[in-house]
């Protein structure tokens, strides 16, 4: 394979790391049609953020010709006129010999946490990296000379596709494939960092990388930084095709991108923005929005004071949102969630409303609630130490609820490690 040409678009900080079958095909077809929630803001096309796929597609049918690719893909896997790339790929002669899913499958459909079993599109094998197995497989790899990873993440430590990610550089070393990410947005931006980080007690497949829970990395700078730490093994051959125009400073509306949901419970950006934060409310038994309208971006319960607990946030942490007193009723929503926390039950809750993403920090908004939560509710609260650990990447979160360290000391600790990583990523920033 020739690489000049793509060497150009490889960052040069990177050269150096140098039921089934027919069910399937109507689903992702439909999917790529309907399930885009297009809002982005009138920016003109040549200033939109050119996402890696599309750069990809300009050099790949010359520079990867007679190379036989594994794309690691989902229903996310689009380019911005909303062409599947599996599509536009084939289309362009590239060799696509099988197709890698994560959670929630090729289709995105599949509800969190189930299994998803390997299916087909057209002849090519649809392997699932979400059931028996969660890393590519000798047997899968045989016929596939490269990897290419396109799949829009969110930019929280526990949402799974950025440990497939990991798995596939793991997997490509050990069997000295080629590896091309094609990078894309982080929807929760690119300069704030919240939480602490990953200890190696609590890794698991919902957090793999000592990283905090909003790490403000594309998928491209991630991987690079999985490579550069020792994260993943050290020859894996991989290679970075980056955005042009995007920025750090960006969310999503600053793209002149269209959204399309990353998965069932991430139906918006603004959802994307305070996931890292309300995510981890699952480990309170609280709802989460879940069985709504409006998951993650509200949290309830039947026995919640929410006028006490909006007097309570004020000021803590609540800079660029704003918080409303709802009632709710959780319901089962299958494809979704089956039965969320309180289902059926009228729930007293909080809305969150984010008006300036770049002062909203959802991570530090939700241990601020937390502990109002613990203040005025104490004995009501139910806490999973299991799940939470797993969350939050650390024992220090159970230690307060359980009253075993001040919330002050907790939140210094977690200051330095945001400090200490902020620095620690600096060289692999990709883009200013």
């Amino acid at each position: 394979m020739d690489k000049t040409q793509i060497q150009r678009f490889i960052h040069p900080l990177f050269k150096s790391l140098l039921l089934r079958e027919t069910i399937c095909v109507l689903l992702f077809v439909l999917l790529s049609a309907i399930q885009i929630q297009s809002q982005p803001k009138d920016i003109p096309t040549q200033h939109r953020v050119k996402l890696g796929n599309e750069r990809a597609l300009r050099i790949f049918p010359e520079t990867m010709n007679g190379q036989r690719l594994g794309l690691v893909i989902n229903h996310t896997s689009l380019l911005p006129d909303k062409t599947p790339l599996l599509s536009a790929f084939l289309k362009n002669g590239i060799e696509v010999r099988a197709i890698f899913s994560p959670e929630h499958g090729f289709t995105g459909q599949q509800e969190g946490g189930l299994t998803v079993e390997n299916s087909r599109f057209e002849d090519i094998p649809v392997y699932s990296l979400y059931g028996k197995t969660k890393k590519p497989t000798p047997e899968q790899m045989k016929n596939i000379d490269a990897f290419v990873y396109d799949i829009q993440d969110v930019g929280t430590r526990f949402y799974t596709y950025i440990t497939t990610l990991k798995y596939i550089l793991e997997a490509a070393g050990k069997a000295h494939k080629s590896v091309y990410v094609l990078d894309r947005p982080n929807p929760a931006g690119g300069v704030l960092v919240e939480g602490p980080v990953l200890k190696e007690t609590y890794r698991s497949f919902i957090g793999a990388c000592p990283i905090p829970i909003r790490y403000g990395l594309t998928s491209g700078e991630l991987a690079m930084m999985m490579l550069g730490e020792g994260w993943v093994p050290k020859d894996v051959n991989l290679h970075v095709i980056t955005m042009e125009n995007w920025r750090r400073s960006y969310f999503w509306k600053d793209t002149g991108l269209p959204w399309t949901p990353t998965s069932p419970n991430i139906p918006t950006a603004e959802t994307a923005m305070a996931y890292p934060g309300t995510g981890l409310l699952g480990g309170l038994l609280l709802n989460q929005g879940l069985g709504t309208p409006y998951p993650f971006l509200q949290l309830g319960t039947p026995w919640l004071d929410t006028e006490a607990l909006v007097a309570a946030l004020k000021g803590q942490h609540t800079a660029g949102i704003e918080l409303e007193t709802v009632t709710y009723t959780p319901v089962s929503l299958p494809g979704k969630v089956l039965h969320p926390a309180y289902e059926n039950r009228l729930c007293a809750g909080i809305r969150i409303h984010i008006l300036e993403p770049e002062k909203f920090r959802s991570v530090h908004f939700t241990l601020s609630l937390i502990k109002a939560l613990k203040e005025k509710h104490g004995a009501d609260i139910s806490v999973k130490s299991d799940s939470l650990n797993l969350l939050f990447g650390d024992d220090l979160l159970v230690r307060y609820l359980k009253g075993n360290i001040p919330y002050d000391r907790m939140i210094a600790v977690i200051a330095e490690e945001e400090r200490l990583f902020l620095k620690k990523r600096q060289k692999y920033l990709l883009y200013k």
